[in-house]
């Protein structure tokens, strides 16, 4: 199975890819959350790297998960005491399909979707003449 993930993570390397947000947001892109965990935000960097980040005016100890649709965790960690958060990922690991950022304080969850997508373009060119 680990060999399968690496040769389907080293065809999505070589390929284009694409990225599409699932959730609504406002004319900034940022997505508009409750005044706790504020202007959650996933950046596409290029080449299956994201950058998130969010406000966390009130300091709350925040839990951050990425996860697929079958709840699978790849990524967990705990960010507390600061008011702002921001961590570039590189998810070139990851196969093709959906994936969340999850924040999580004691009071609410907040949440950003995204989709990897794998583009082959093909093309022909006339070979030089011999």
């Amino acid at each position: 199975m680990k060999a399968l993930i690496v040769a389907i993570a080293i065809i999505a390397t070589s390929a284009s890819t694409s990225f599409a947000q699932t959730n609504k947001s406002t004319s900034n892109g940022k997505v508009s959350a409750s005044e706790n965990v504020a202007n959650l935000n996933v950046q596409n960097l290029g080449g299956l790297r994201f950058k998130l980040s969010f406000e966390n005016p009130t300091k709350q100890k925040a839990q951050i998960f990425l996860v697929d649709n079958d709840n699978i965790v790849y990524y967990n960690e705990y960010a507390s005491g600061d008011a702002q958060y921001a961590k570039a990922f590189n998810l070139n690991n990851l196969v093709d399909g959906e994936y969340t950022f999850v924040i999580q304080t004691p009071t609410e969850k907040v949440s950003q979707s995204f989709v990897i997508k794998t583009q082959i373009n093909r093309g022909a060119t006339l070979a030089k003449n011999r």
